[in-house]
């Protein structure tokens, strides 16, 4: 995958009347750029540390704003950012990453305790969870893996609210597996998600981004 330098100067190739014409697009790009060269240098043994800052890189890229201007939910918000994204990706970057991490995706698709309806006490979890788990298998070797991605977004989504809502311990144990593929997985999905934007979705309408630079 690209690093933050890389990305920067590629950033920085579209020519600046573009950029300038692209605005919520440049935004989204330098924002998310300045959040992995944050965690590129975060220490590899600190997985909040990274796993925040990758998320925040993440976030830079698909939050949205309402018609009154408020910001989305964040779930809808990169529901549809992914749904958007995967079908730039005419070189199959995102593929590359799973390709890369199939122990990573498969562990995080296989945790019960970053499914939702594990949480719900739902009587059929652990045999919806299991049906998942066979798609999901069946899926690393199809052309078209959106579906995949977005059962990794829902896994990867619980794990930021149990760490942003203060529903996790400080390097505890209990979780360090679960984190340790959130990041594995995140540390491809930004960088690659940077790269098809800047390669393919300069001109694209990504929408109004979410607290502009004002003077």
């Amino acid at each position: 995958m690209p690093t933050s330098d890389e990305l920067r100067a590629r950033f920085r190739a579209i020519p600046r009347e573009v950029r300038d014409l692209h605005q919520d697009f440049a935004i989204r790009a330098w924002r998310g750029i300045s959040w992995l060269e944050r965690a590129e240098h975060i220490a590899g043994d600190d997985l909040e540390g990274r796993f925040l800052a990758l998320w925040i890189g993440l976030n830079a890229l698909y939050g949205q704003l309402d018609q009154e201007g408020r910001p989305w939910g964040d779930r809808e918000a990169l529901t549809a950012f992914i749904s958007r994204i995967y079908p730039l990706d005419s070189t199959r970057r995102l593929g590359a990453v799973i390709a890369s991490s199939q122990k990573a995706a498969l562990g995080l698709i296989d945790n019960k305790h970053l499914f939702d309806a594990f949480w719900a006490d739902s009587k059929t979890a652990m045999a919806e969870l299991g049906r998942e788990v066979k798609q999901s298998i069946l899926r690393l070797t199809e052309k078209n893996q959106l579906p995949l991605w977005r059962t990794l977004m829902s896994r990867l989504y619980l794990m930021r609210n149990q760490l942003f809502h203060g529903a996790s311990t400080k390097g505890s144990a209990l979780n360090r597996k679960s984190l340790r593929n959130s990041v594995t997985i995140l540390a491809g999905f930004l960088p690659a998600c940077l790269e098809i934007m800047i390669a393919y979705g300069v001109t694209q309408d990504w929408g109004p981004v979410c607290y502009p630079p004002k003077p």
